[in-house]
């Protein structure tokens, strides 16, 4: 038996995760699941933002605690749920990982395996992290969009990238080549912007090739866009990449899976609590690889805020580790 309480689940499986991976591989997640104690209702998302709705509505039947069975997106949903919902503090509900997605980009901050068994041997150890979550506020012809996200939201170059790579898995690819294939595409037909960012009050104004803003560390499939970001320190990793020639990209490719890119001139890492980025010309925006906004966008950080199962190995040096650990069976009795 594992520290975690294995009763009163909600499952909540995109089917189209992966490019129809979840849909796929249902009846061996479930089967895992089963044999591993877990007693769980089974919700299944069909369109997009249904996850959305639907962890609402378990929350209203009395879940308290969900199992995600999705990629990044997913999670962002189910984050967006919990965080709209009106029945309890947010704070009552413990989200578990279980990755059926593309980039499956938060589990690599988080230590949670891409692997389906050795996922949910994660969930029963219930080691607990209490993770910022980052509210965005977008303008879209007219309109104001409000989400929250959980790992990074990109604006420029990045949104492009998922913009393109969510088209693909539109049509049924799954690969990681779907990233690759989206980051060539998307650098030939780029025009870089003119782009104010301001951090805390302190502005940047530049030709800006794109903008991440990062509580995780990791996007596009892997790439570590935000080294030094501490997804429970209160505030958000800002890495600016200003005007760069084809040149200065592939030089920088391999800089981008470690993270050492961002010594390169030509990058900006900021840390804050607010960041609005703002263009005259359209630029695209994305949250969690889903796309948003088309002009101008605020950020804000809200610490602390989600409860989710995470890996040993995801714990910051610093004493919240020894906070984290203390609230190990928080809700699980």
């Amino acid at each position: 038996m594992g520290r975690v309480n294995l009763e009163n689940w909600m499952l909540l499986l995109n089917p189209h995760a992966g490019g129809g991976r979840g849909k796929k591989d249902l009846e061996q997640i479930m089967d895992l699941l089963q044999k591993a104690g877990f007693e769980f209702e089974l919700f299944i998302s069909t369109y997009a933002q249904h996850a959305i709705q639907l962890t609402m509505n378990g929350i209203e039947k009395g879940y308290r605690r969900i199992i995600v069975a999705g990629g990044d997106g997913t999670l962002n949903e189910v984050a967006n749920g919990v965080l709209r919902q009106t029945v309890c503090d947010p704070s009552e509900i413990l989200i578990g990982m279980i990755p059926v997605g593309t980039g499956n980009d938060w589990i690599r901050t988080f230590d949670i395996p891409n692997d389906y068994k050795k996922a949910i041997k994660r969930i029963r150890k219930g080691r607990v992290f209490w993770q910022d979550v980052g509210q965005i506020r977008a303008r879209q012809n007219g309109h104001q969009e409000l989400r929250f996200f959980t790992n990074m939201a990109g604006f420029g170059f990045d949104a492009l990238v998922a913009e393109k790579a969510n088209r693909l898995k539109e049509r049924g690819r799954a690969d990681w080549f779907v990233y690759l294939q989206s980051l060539v595409s998307s650098y030939l037909s780029y025009k870089t912007r003119q782009v104010s960012v301001v951090v805390d009050g302190k502005e940047l104004r530049d030709l800006i090739f794109s903008v991440s803003v990062g509580i995780g560390k990791y996007n596009g499939g892997g790439l570590l866009q935000a080294p030094n970001a501490v997804p429970d320190n209160g505030l958000f990793q800002v890495t600016i990449i200003h005007k760069i020639g084809l040149a200065g990209i592939l030089k920088n490719l391999p800089g981008l899976f470690n993270g050492r890119f961002i010594k390169d001139r030509r990058v900006s890492v900021l840390q804050g609590k607010e960041v609005l980025v703002e263009s005259a010309f359209e630029l695209a925006g994305e949250a969690d690889g889903e796309n948003l906004g088309n002009h101008r966008f605020e950020l804000t950080v809200f610490p602390k805020k989600l409860q989710v199962i995470v890996g040993k190995k995801a714990f910051p040096k610093s004493q919240e580790r020894a906070k984290a650990e203390e609230l190990e069976g928080v809700l699980l009795d």
